[in-house]
């Protein structure tokens, strides 16, 4: 059985759609529950208005008095007893005490348009407020008709909070997905391409070796013959660019270990990748500038070939974005005392990204490039930042206009020493 290609995005389409559904499922039950707990909740309180008229016109000895009372304080519904006129009678569960067989003639001094008792007139207050969620509801009997008023019981209003609880419980649950199928994800392509870069530095070990030992040999056999100074120096620029790839597959090899940080100097590092670019002009078929700005910086401890990865990276980066018409590379290094921390612009006058592309840029797999794997910027994010604790982004950029990197790298306050230029 073969494996459909868009598995992937299947997974992810299946993973939203089931939560949204077990969600919505769970939403729908929970507020029928509130619902079937409401329409009780109100025939209990029409019930219980009709057993409290007919024991308020029947208690007459203690035994029954006290019975009711009984039955009063068992009911959890919230509920406030009145006259037609809104004259409180018997409440209870409403956060007030019911006053005392003693104290009831103020429940008869009591003029809900004139209210001067404070404790009756909010009883009498908070009985409207029951009316604005709940309808009244009204008991008649021999002589009399009362109006009980009522609340929600504890039991609802926390049903209602349990709706939004299980919300956020499947946001939450969403979020942790998401993020932990992202984790693996990104894992899963860190893997890929260290992978690829140790490989990388193995396959190019044992050819670096041979060259560099023909290349040995050239020079010996061109010493005794006496070549002309042009040959000579063709070899050692050879030479000089086998040595060259001997660090890049040294750069490889570091990517998927720790290297061993020391305490360097970065505007050598700087001048000497840019120097590299000068150099190779012509071969390039490079029209563009590239201007260094550095200001007195502190030692920072980092690794001298991976670090130099960096800006070449970058400078080749924005080579490739200026696309052949004469362009401008602008390197900027200065110290940021308040933050303690080395700031690093690289800029170029090059086509810019777009703000979609400004966002995946240092994710693998990301080029504009028609012949480009995308791992240059993020092996150059893995630099700067898991191995040398920094950070970079794409401080500015618009389509046209050209791109900034800011690339910061922070300062160890034991050693603040300052080169001279």
């Amino acid at each position: 059985m073969r494996t459909p290609r868009n598995l992937p995005f299947l997974l992810k389409v299946y993973f939203i759609f089931g939560t949204l559904i077990l969600v919505s499922a769970a939403l729908w039950y929970n507020n029928t529950l509130i619902e079937r707990m409401k329409e009780q909740s109100e025939a209990t309180t029409v019930l219980f208005s009709r057993f409290v008229g007919i024991s308020l016109e029947e208690a007459r000895d203690e035994a029954r008095q006290n019975f009711l009372r009984d039955v009063r304080s068992a009911i959890t519904i919230p509920y406030i007893l009145t006259d037609l006129e809104g004259r409180p009678l018997i409440w209870n569960g409403i956060g007030i005490e019911m006053i005392g067989d003693d104290e009831y003639i103020r429940v008869l001094d009591f003029d809900p348009r004139n209210p001067v008792d404070s404790l009756m007139k909010s009883v009498y207050d908070m009985a409207m407020e029951f009316d604005e969620a709940n309808a009244p509801v009204k008991v008649q009997g021999r002589g009399y008709e009362l109006v009980i008023h009522y609340g929600t019981t504890e039991l609802t209003r926390d049903l209602g909070f349990a709706v939004y609880i299980q919300l956020a419980v499947f946001v939450i649950f969403l979020l942790l997905g998401f993020i932990g199928f992202r984790t693996m994800k990104m894992g899963e392509q860190r893997s890929i391409w260290v992978g690829m870069a140790k490989e990388t530095a193995h396959q190019l070990g044992t050819p670096l070796s041979s060259i560099m030992g023909w290349i040995e040999i050239i020079r010996d056999h061109a010493e005794k013959s006496g070549c002309s100074e042009g040959m000579s120096d063709a070899i050692d620029e050879a030479s000089a660019d086998i040595e060259r790839l001997g660090r890049i597959s040294s750069r490889f090899g570091k990517i998927g270990s720790a290297p061993d940080l020391e305490y360097q100097e970065l505007a050598p590092i700087i001048e000497e990748t840019v120097g590299y670019f000068e150099r190779r002009r012509p071969a390039l078929k490079i029209d563009s500038t590239i201007t260094v700005e550095l200001e007195e910086l502190p030692l920072i401890r980092c690794s001298r070939d991976l670090i130099g990865w960096v800006f070449e990276n970058l400078i080749k980066n924005s080579l490739d974005a200026i696309s052949g018409r004469e362009g401008r590379i602008a390197i900027k290094a200065a110290l940021n005392n308040s933050e303690r921390r080395v700031e690093i612009t690289v800029s170029d006058n090059g086509r810019g990204m777009s703000a979609s592309l400004r966002r995946r840029v240092f994710s693998p797999g990301v080029t504009t490039k028609k012949r480009g794997w995308g791992l240059g910027l993020a092996l150059v994010k893995r630099i700067v930042e898991d191995i040398h604790g920094g950070s970079i982004r794409v401080a500015h950029s618009q389509p046209g206009k050209g791109t900034t990197f800011l690339i910061t790298f922070p300062v160890d306050s034991q050693k603040r020493e300052m080169k001279k230029r």
